[in-house]
């Protein structure tokens, strides 16, 4: 597994070796079609991975120049693997870890607006939780007013409508799909979506 674009396009990601069959990390084509969209754009940004894995999405962030990763992961190994990945990077300095589950710790970041927020949740995560985290995101002003929001998941499964989100784009690869969600302010300016 290697980093896919960006000044650290082709390096190696470490993935924990007993976990490989429960981890589900994003495909390739999926991680290279999310950055295409967010090129340029993403420089400077303050991005937050949610169910990180082996971090390859938060990696990708810092990867095109975010100036700040947060990663968050439950598992143990897979946090040992996402701080393996981005000191062997060196970017850890741009880099903090949040061990916990996804739902808990977005508690915990009310009004500090991340720019990105990239969530890739198990395709057997619970729907309520999945509207819980992104009525979170809305609700605690999680996202800055400019965010964008990118959630993988079934190309079967329909993301919960959340009032102050929008989804403005989606895009479907085999079995995944991406949505792409942004802050709506208010009626008459509905934010970015014309930007990508």
């Amino acid at each position: 597994m290697r980093v896919i674009s960006g000044y650290l396009k082709g390096r190696r990601l470490f993935c924990p070796e007993g976990k490989k069959k429960g981890l589900r990390p994003t495909k390739d084509l999926v991680r290279e079609a999310i950055f295409d969209a967010l090129r340029g754009w993403i420089e400077g940004k303050r991005a937050l991975d949610l169910f990180a894995g082996t971090g390859a999405l938060g990696i990708e962030a810092a990867s095109h120049g975010a100036r700040e990763v947060v990663f968050v992961e439950s598992d143990r190994e897979a946090v040992n693997s996402i701080r393996k990945n981005i000191e062997s990077l060196d970017i850890a300095g741009r880099c903090t870890i949040r061990k916990g589950k996804a739902e808990k710790v977005i508690e915990t970041l009310e009004n500090e607006e991340f720019d990105l927020i990239i969530a890739d949740p198990p395709y057997d995560y619970p729907g309520k939780k999945i509207l819980y985290i992104l009525e979170s995101i809305a609700g605690l002003k999680v996202a800055g007013e400019e965010g964008i929001i990118v959630i993988e998941h079934g190309n079967r499964e329909k993301l919960p409508e959340v009032e102050g989100l929008e989804i403005y784009k989606e895009k479907h690869y085999g079995k995944s799909a991406v949505s792409f969600l942004k802050i709506v302010k208010n009626e008459k300016d509905s934010g970015l979506s014309g930007q990508f």
